[in-house]
């Protein structure tokens, strides 16, 4: 049984005790700077570092300020090891992602980024090709009417390489636009909307600290799709 290093100290060590602990762990010689911890309305990252003259700045989200003393030590261990070019302890690692993978964090997360951000499109209605009715012709061939639409719309940006994504936390879908133009056959904007419905039925699995992003049964109900070997070639041949 691995034995985390912070249940070795008092539960009432405080943020700042912490990484300035881990900074001397790492450093191995002198002393270990000031801290300054500040917590940060963040939704796309747990925590963020730098070294300054005056010493250390930490800003933390809230949902991290708000995680258990092992949790913290992780994160400090992580972004430390950063900052000093190493690698972090693979234990530490997977601590952090084991409680980030918890289910009542995961919930917590989708909350706040739901509530403090808005997904950013240019609506479902392109120059060549309309979402919401590629959606219907799709929900009704290969999933039902139970299937919720969610919120669709093209990027505003071409990517080729990010072709389409659906974000669990404001239920919506986006697709490059970069698909739509009239020389993207139809079949290959369909597959990739096709790809990203699969992940609205079939959500991420989070098992042992993994995450699973494409399951067995996701996989087997992709190749229901009629043309799936026509529009991956296309891609292929396209990117």
């Amino acid at each position: 049984m691995q034995l985390l290093a912070g249940e070795l100290f008092p539960a009432r060590e405080t943020t700042e005790e912490i990484f300035r602990r881990v900074y001397g762990s790492l450093a191995r010689s002198g002393a270990a700077p000031e801290v300054r911890v500040a917590v940060r309305p963040y939704v796309a990252t747990m925590g963020k570092l730098r070294m300054t003259k005056a010493g250390i700045e930490v800003r933390l989200s809230e949902l991290m300020a708000a995680a258990p003393a092992t949790v913290r030590e992780a994160l400090a261990w992580i972004l430390l090891s950063r900052l000093f070019r190493k690698a972090p302890p693979e234990h530490w690692v997977r601590h952090y992602r084991q409680y980030m993978h918890r289910k009542e964090v995961r919930h917590t997360h989708q909350l706040l980024r739901a509530a403090r951000s808005r997904k950013k499109h240019c609506g479902p209605k392109g120059r060549a090709y309309d979402l919401e009715a590629m959606f219907e012709k799709l929900r009704e061939r290969y999933f039902g009417p139970l299937m919720a639409k969610p919120e669709l719309g093209w990027s505003g940006r071409l990517s080729r390489t990010l072709l389409g994504h659906y974000d669990h936390a404001h239920h919506a879908i986006v697709l490059s636009s970069w698909l739509d133009r009239a020389e993207v056959p139809e079949y290959v904007v369909e597959y990739v909307l096709y790809h990203e419905m699969l992940h609205l039925k079939h959500p991420v699995e989070h098992s042992r600290g993994r995450r699973t992003v494409h399951s067995r049964a996701f996989r087997e109900e992709e190749r229901r799709f009629e043309r799936l070997t026509e529009a991956k070639a296309w891609l292929r041949a396209s990117r």
